[in-house]
C-alpha cells in the first residue's frame, strides 16, 4: 500500500524558485532580499584582476618608460660601438657632408653626359684642391705672421707685469719673479709629461690623416654609387616598411645637404665680412682669421662666437682695446643675423629647427664628443628631424589611401 505524499510547503525555499539563489548557495554566498518581492536575489561577485586596479595615465606612464628605457640601452650601446670604431665613423660621417655638398655638382655633369666614374672623380679632385688651398692659405698666414704676433705677445705680458706691479694690486717684483720662476720650474719637472703629450699628438696626425684618406675614398663611392648603396640598405629592410623608409631616407639626405650647403654659404659670409672689418683695422693676421672665422662658423652660433673672441683678442694685441670693441660688436652683430636672418632665409626650404635645438644639440655633441661632436651634432639632428617627419606623414598618406580604397 502506498503511503500518501506530504502535502506541499507554504514557504519553499529560495533554491526553489531562485536559480541564482541556488547557484549562490552552492558557491557559499549569501544571498540577498530581492526587490520584486521575492524573499532573497544573488549578489555575484565579478573576478577581478589585479591590472584593473592601476590607473590608466599610471598604466601608460608605465608603458613609455620602459619604452624609453630600451631606446636609453639600445642608444647606450651605440655610443659604445661608436666610441669604438670613432675614427672609422667619424671619416664616414665626413664623407657623407663632402658627398652632400659635392653631389649637385656630381649629378649635374652626370646629366651632360659625363661617366659616373669620371664626374665622381672630377668633382672629389675639385673638392680636395678647394680645401687644400683653404689650409695651406692657413698655414702660411699663421706661419707669416708669427714673429709680429709673439712680439704682440712679449708687449702684453710686460704691460700686464707692469700694471700687476704699478696697478691697483702693487704686488712686489719679488712675488712676481717667483711666480714666474714656479711656471718655469713646473715645465722643466714635466718634461716627461710634455714629450709624450707630443709623441700622441704625432699620433693623432697619423691617425686624421687616415681617417681623411678613407673620408675621400667613402665620398667616390658614395658619389658614384650612392644610388646603389641606397637600394641595398632599403633591402635589409621589412618588404612592407621600404617604400616609406625610402621616402624618408630621401627628405633627411635632401634635408642634410640643404643644411651643409647652407651653412657653407652662411660661413663665407661671415668670413668675408670679418675679413674686411679686419682689414680696415689694419690687422696683418687679417685674411688667417677670416679662414678662422669660416672654419668655425660650421658650429652654429657657439662656433663664430669662439673664433670671433680670438679675432677680438688679435686687435686688442695690435690696435688696442678700441679696435678690439669694434670687433666685439661686429661678432656680437652677425651671431644676430645668424640667427634670425641668414638660418630662416637660407635654411627655410631644408631645415625646421629651432634655435634652442641647434644650441642644444651643439652643447650635448660637444660633452660627448668634443669639436667633433659639435660639428656632426646639428646636421644629425636635421636629418633625424626630417627623417622622422617625413616617415609620419608617409604612414597617413598610407593610411588615407587604405581608407579612400575601402570606401571605393
Amino acid at each position: 500500500m502506498t503511503s500518501p505524499e506530504p502535502p506541499p510547503d507554504p514557504h519553499p525555499p529560495a533554491e526553489a524558485n531562485d536559480p541564482g539563489a541556488a547557484r549562490a548557495a552552492v558557491d557559499g554566498q549569501q544571498p540577498a532580499p530581492a526587490s520584486d518581492g521575492s524573499d532573497f536575489i544573488t549578489l555575484s561577485t565579478p573576478h577581478r584582476d589585479s591590472r584593473d586596479a592601476v590607473i590608466w595615465p599610471v598604466r601608460v606612464a608605465a608603458a613609455w618608460s620602459w619604452r624609453l628605457l630600451v631606446l636609453a640601452a639600445g642608444l647606450y650601446v651605440v655610443i659604445l660601438l661608436f666610441s669604438k670604431i670613432h675614427l672609422v665613423a667619424f671619416a664616414f660621417i665626413v664623407a657623407l657632408f663632402f658627398t652632400a655638398v659635392l653631389n649637385p655638382v656630381d649629378k649635374w655633369l652626370e646629366r651632360l653626359g659625363l661617366h659616373k666614374s669620371a664626374a665622381a672623380s672630377l668633382v672629389l679632385l675639385a673638392g680636395i684642391v678647394v680645401f687644400g688651398l683653404i689650409g695651406w692659405f692657413v698655414v702660411v698666414q699663421i706661419t707669416s705672421h708669427a714673429n709680429t704676433l709673439g712680439d704682440q705677445l712679449t708687449k702684453v705680458s710686460e704691460q700686464i707685469r707692469d700694471w700687476l706691479e704699478n696697478g691697483p694690486f702693487h704686488l712686489r717684483e719679488a712675488d712676481l719673479n717667483n711666480f714666474t720662476n714656479s711656471i718655469t720650474d713646473t715645465i722643466k719637472n714635466n718634461q716627461g709629461k710634455l714629450v709624450s703629450g707630443v709623441v700622441s699628438t704625432a699620433r693623432t696626425v697619423f691617425e686624421v690623416l687616415g681617417g681623411l684618406a678613407l673620408s675621400i675614398f667613402s665620398t667616390f663611392f658614395l658619389l658614384r654609387d650612392g644610388d646603389i648603396i641606397w637600394r641595398w640598405v632599403l633591402h635589409l629592410m621589412p618588404a612592407p616598411a621600404r617604400q616609406q623608409v625610402d621616402y624618408a631616407g630621401r627628405r633627411g639626405w635632401f634635408s642634410l645637404g640643404g643644411y651643409v650647403r647652407g651653412q657653407v654659404i652662411i660661413a663665407f659670409i661671415h668670413a668675408v665680412t670679418i675679413t674686411i672689418l679686419l682689414f680696415i683695422l689694419r690687422i696683418p693676421l687679417a685674411p688667417a682669421l677670416g679662414v678662422l672665422i669660416f672654419l668655425g662658423s660650421f658650429i652654429p652660433i657657439l662656433g663664430l662666437t669662439i673664433s670671433g673672441a680670438l679675432c677680438v683678442g688679435v686687435a686688442l694685441l695690435e690696435h688696442g682695446v678700441g679696435a678690439a670693441i669694434i670687433v666685439a660688436i661686429a661678432i656680437i652683430v652677425l651671431v644676430q643675423i645668424e640667427g634670425h636672418l641668414l638660418q630662416p632665409i637660407i635654411m627655410s626650404r631644408a631645415v625646421h629647427i629651432h634655435p634652442l635645438a641647434v644650441v642644444l644639440a651643439v652643447a650635448a655633441g660637444t660633452v660627448i664628443y668634443g669639436i667633433v661632436g659639435a660639428l656632426i651634432a646639428v646636421p644629425l639632428v636635421a636629418f633625424l628631424n626630417a627623417f622622422v617627419r617625413a616617415l609620419r606623414e608617409a604612414r597617413q598618406d598610407t593610411a588615407a589611401d587604405r581608407g579612400k580604397a575601402a570606401n571605393a
